[in-house]
């Protein structure tokens, strides 16, 4: 597998999200999916932890589990390719955009954003988890425009 969402990643998310039209920005779907960052502040001084973990597991998993591999490469291989001709010109618009926010192209000495952040000493599953939050937006706007066709 290349990476990506395939067909039962998309599906655990579209049963387990349900009417996507009742989160009215995808940060409220990032919450309900617990991906949120916890945070505590006292006196002034905040200080940032982990994902929250206090949402839906099953989503959380889903979307974590679609970027094992994908937030490395950028590369599109035969398979994906095959999926994107038979979809719609929006959806695939929609993924290059969440193609082009995972792996930032341009400048050569810009580095993809999973790559700055493993060559910043971040483990892995801390990028993983990163790149799932931002591809949670991509999923809330492409099944908003599902909901509205």
């Amino acid at each position: 597998m290349e990476g990506g969402i395939k067909n039962l990643f998309a599906l655990t998310i579209i049963t387990e999200i349900g009417d996507v039209k009742r989160f009215a920005h995808p940060r409220r779907l990032v919450s309900w999916a617990g991906m949120d960052i916890r945070e505590y502040a006292s006196g002034g001084k905040s200080n940032r932890l982990g994902i929250t973990r206090q949402g839906n597991r099953y989503l959380r998993t889903a979307l974590i589990e679609a970027n094992q591999r994908g937030y490395r490469s950028a590369v599109l291989g035969k398979d994906v390719k095959a999926r994107r001709a038979k979809s719609s010109s929006a959806y695939v618009a929609i993924a290059d955009r969440c193609l082009q926010r995972l792996n930032k192209k341009g400048n050569r000495l810009l580095l993809p954003r999973s790559r700055r952040l493993l060559l910043a000493g971040k483990h892995p599953n801390k990028v993983k988890v990163a790149c799932a939050r931002e591809m949670v937006g991509f999923v809330w706007e492409s099944l908003n425009q599902a909901a509205a066709a």
